[in-house]
C-alpha cells in the first residue's frame, strides 16, 4: 500500500476533509447521546409533564394555594423537579409553584399525601430552554469537544517538534562575525587585560610556544561584579587575536528533555573546532552549577547537570594542542563554579574584573558624553569623584538618564545639573520623593541647617571635598551632602577618621546650636559614627586600652562582657572628642553655616563654584585618603 505522503495532493485534502467530517459527526452523536432523554425509563405522566412544561411554568402560583388544594383534595397529578412542582388540578388547571424546602415541610410529605388523597406523583426533569436555545447549546458542546480534540492534536505536533529539535534539528550555537573590538576600546579592567595577554600571545603565534613544549590555555574565568564589561572583554580578546567568536550563556545547556544538554555541549565544541581559532564565551557561567556528591541519589535535574559538566570537562580535555580554541566563562559568583572546572588544564586562569577607579570613571564619562549632545565645559572630574562604586553599565545609565531628563524639560543640551540629578537618582534610589510636598517651612529650615552643618564641618576638618549639598528628598534621605576625595587609595589616617566622625555628627550639632534641640533625622548619622568609632577601637589599632590587639583576631569565647564594656567606653570617648571638634568648627563659622542654609532654602541644591564660595575660606587641601561619602539626613524610620 502506498504511503500517505505519496498520494496526490487532492487526495490528501479529500482524506483530511473526510476525516474532519467524521470527527464532527462523531462529536454531534456523542452530544445527542448524552443530552437525549431516556424516554424508555420514564412514565407516560412524566413524559407529558416534560414535553409541554411551559403550560405549567407560564402560570406560577404561591405555594400556599398548592397546599390548600392538597387539603381540599383538588389535586389530580404532581410532577416534582427539586423544589419546583408542576400541578394539575381535578378541574384541569395547570400551574407551577416553588416549595420552600425539600428536607422538611410540604416537600417531605408529598409522597404520604399522594397515598392519602390519591393524586399521581412522579419525578420529572424540566428543561426550560426553547428549541433554538437547545440547538445553540448542542452546537456549543460540539465545538467544545472539537476544541479539545484540536488542543490534543496541537500538543502532539509541539511534542514532535521538540523531539526533533532535541535530536539535533535546532538550537545550535550561532557563530558570530569576527569582532573588531580590541583592548584599547575597553576602559579600565587593567588587571583583567594583563591576565588575558598570555592568551592573546598564544593564539597569535601558537607555533612559537608549541615548539618549546608549552601547553596552550584552555579556559579563562572572568570574575567580577555585574556591569563591569566582562562580555566586552571577551569580544576584545577575540578581536585582538583575530579569532571567531561564539557567545552563549549558562542556561543554553538546559533543556526540558533528558540528554539534550549533552548534545548542545557536543555541538558547541564541534562548531568551535571547525572555525578555529575561536573564542567560546559562556556568560553566567555559574548557571551550569555544581556536580552533586554524597550518598544520596541525585534527582533528574541534578543528574543532568552532572552529565553536562562531565561532558564539558571531557571536551576541554580533548582539545588538541594546535586546535587554538579557548573557552571564556564569565561569572559574578565564582564560588558557585564546580572545582573540577577550575583545576589546571581547564579554567586555570582567573581574570578579575574590578569596578572602575576614578581615572577609569573620568574616561567613561567622557566616552558616554561624546555619544550625546552634551554642553561644553562639563566638569567630568567632579562626576568621576562623585560616582565611586559605579560600574561601566551604571555610568552609561546615568548619562542616558541625564539625557532623558534634558529632553523632558526641553533643554538643547545635557547640562551639568542634569548629570548631577541623574547621579543622585541612581545613588539614592529614586526621583525626588513625594514627601517634599509635605515639608513645612520649619522642617525645611531644619533640614537645610542639618545639611549645611555636614558641609561646613567636612570642609573645615578636611574630611574631603564637598561637591554638592541638597535638601531635595530622595529615597529614604530627606537631604544629602556629597563629600568626595581626589584619589581612592584605601588607606585611612587617624586624623582623617576623626574628621569623618566629626562630619557625621555635624548635622545633629548644627540643629542643637540653632534650635536648642534635635530630631530623629540624625539617627543614621549616629549609627554610622558609632560603627566607625567601634572599628577604630577594636580592629584598626587606634585604641589606648587594647594597644596593638585587634579583637577581630580574638576568639569569640574570650571576648566577654568586660571587654565589650571597655570597647564601648573608649568608642564613646572618640565620639565625645569628635563632637567637641564639630562644635568648635560650627561656632567659629556660624556665618558660613547661615549663608549656606539661606542658599539651600532659596535654591534647594548648591554645588560647584557657588558652593565653594559659601564654604569657609582659607582652609588647607582636603585629606586625600577619605573614601567618597554621602551624609544623608535619615527620613526612613523616623520622619520629621
Amino acid at each position: 500500500m502506498k504511503s500517505f505522503k505519496t498520494w496526490p495532493r487532492w487526495a490528501q485534502y479529500l482524506a483530511g476533509t473526510s476525516a474532519g467530517i467524521l470527527v464532527l459527526a462523531a462529536a454531534v452523536a456523542m452530544d445527542y447521546h448524552t443530552q437525549a432523554p431516556a424516554s424508555a425509563q420514564k412514565t407516560e405522566l412524566a413524559q407529558r409533564f416534560e414535553r409541554d412544561a411551559r403550560a405549567w411554568l407560564d402560570h406560577p402560583r404561591d405555594v400556599s394555594e398548592f397546599e390548600r388544594a392538597l387539603q381540599q383534595g383538588g389535586v389530580k397529578a404532581v410532577g416534582v423537579d427539586g423544589r419546583r412542582v408542576l400541578v394539575t388540578t381535578a378541574a384541569g388547571e395547570r400551574y407551577s409553584t416553588e416549595l420552600l424546602s425539600q428536607q422538611d415541610g410540604l416537600g417531605s410529605r408529598l409522597e404520604a399525601l399522594s397515598r392519602e388523597h390519591g393524586f399521581a406523583l412522579t419525578p420529572i426533569r424540566v428543561d426550560e430552554r426553547g428549541t433554538a436555545a437547545k440547538i445553540v447549546d448542542s452546537a456549543g458542546n460540539v465545538m467544545q469537544r472539537l476544541a479539545g480534540l484540536l488542543t490534543v492534536a496541537v500538543m502532539g505536533l509541539i511534542a514532535v517538534y521538540l523531539v526533533r529539535q532535541t535530536q539535533g534539528g535546532g538550537g545550535k550555537a550561532q557563530l558570530a562575525e569576527k569582532p573588531d573590538t580590541c583592548f584599547d576600546d575597553v576602559i579600565g579592567s587593567s588587571e583583567a587585560k594583563a591576565a588575558l595577554q598570555q592568551v592573546t600571545a598564544f593564539m597569535r603565534s601558537p607555533d612559537k610556544y608549541l615548539a618549546l613544549g608549552a601547553k596552550p590555555p584552555r579556559g579563562v574565568l572572568l570574575e567580577g561584579p555585574p556591569g563591569t564589561g566582562k562580555t566586552l572583554l571577551a569580544r576584545a580578546l577575540a578581536g585582538e587575536c583575530g579569532a571567531n567568536f561564539i557567545a552563549v550563556d549558562g542556561s543554553y545547556f538546559s533543556s526540558m528533555f533528558y540528554g539534550a544538554g549533552i548534545t548542545k555541549v557536543r555541538e558547541l565544541f564541534a562548531t568551535a573546532r571547525k572555525h578555529a581559532p575561536c573564542i567560546v564565551f559562556i556568560d553566567e557561567f555559574d548557571g551550569i552549577g555544581k556536580r552533586s556528591t554524597g550518598a544520596k541519589v541525585a534527582g533528574g535535574g541534578q543528574s543532568e547537570e552532572n552529565r553536562i559538566i562531565n561532558k564539558l570537562l571531557v571536551e576541554m580535555d580533548g582539545f588538541a594542542a594546535a586546535e587554538n580554541v579557548v573557552v571564556i566563562g564569565a561569572t559574578n559568583h565564582v564560588g558557585n563554579v564546580d572545582e573540577a572546572l577550575k583545576r589546571p588544564g581547564r579554567f586555570d586562569l582567573v581574570a578579575r574584573v574590578a569596578l572602575p577607579n576614578v581615572n577609569d570613571r573620568r574616561e567613561l564619562f567622557k566616552l558616554c558624553l561624546a555619544r550625546v549632545k552634551a554642553a561644553p565645559g562639563i566638569e567630568v572630574e567632579t562626576l568621576a569623584r562623585s560616582s565611586t562604586g559605579l560600574s561601566h553599565a551604571d555610568i552609561t545609565n546615568v548619562v542616558n538618564r541625564a539625557t532623558v531628563l534634558a529632553a523632558e524639560i526641553g533643554s538643547d543640551h545635557v547640562l551639568q545639573e542634569h548629570l548631577h540629578r541623574a547621579l543622585e537618582t541612581h545613588q539614592l534610589g529614586g526621583e525626588v520623593s513625594s514627601v517634599k510636598a509635605m515639608f513645612t517651612p520649619e522642617a525645611r529650615h531644619r533640614i537645610a541647617i542639618h545639611e549645611s552643618g555636614h558641609a561646613v564641618v567636612a570642609h573645615v576638618l578636611k574630611a574631603g571635598t564637598v561637591e554638592r549639598v541638597t535638601i531635595e528628598p530622595r529615597g529614604h534621605a530627606l537631604g544629602v551632602t556629597f563629600v568626595t576625595r581626589p584619589n581612592e587609595v584605601p588607606l585611612y589616617g587617624e586624623q582623617e577618621l576623626h574628621a569623618r566622625l566629626g562630619m557625621m555628627l555635624a548635622g545633629r550639632e548644627a540643629e542643637l546650636m540653632t534650635f536648642g534641640n534635635t530630631t530623629s533625622g540624625a539617627s543614621d548619622d549616629l549609627k554610622r559614627a558609632s560603627e566607625l568609632a567601634i572599628e577604630m577601637v577594636s580592629s584598626m589599632g587606634f585604641s589606648t586600652e587594647f594597644g596593638l590587639l585587634s579583637l577581630q583576631g580574638v576568639p569569640e569565647k574570650l571576648v566577654g562582657p568586660h571587654i565589650q564594656e571597655k570597647v564601648l567606653a573608649e568608642a564613646r570617648v572618640l565620639l565625645d572628642r569628635a563632637q567637641a571638634l564639630c562644635r568648635e568648627a560650627l561656632h567659629q563659622h556660624r556665618e558660613s553655616l547661615q549663608a549656606l542654609t539661606d542658599a539651600l532654602l532659596r535654591d534647594e541644591t548648591v554645588s560647584g563654584l557657588s558652593l565653594q564660595v559659601l564654604l569657609p575660606q582659607g582652609g588647607e587641601e582636603p585629606v586625600p585618603h577619605a573614601p567618597a561619602l554621602r551624609v544623608a539626613m535619615d527620613g526612613a524610620s523616623h520622619p520629621l
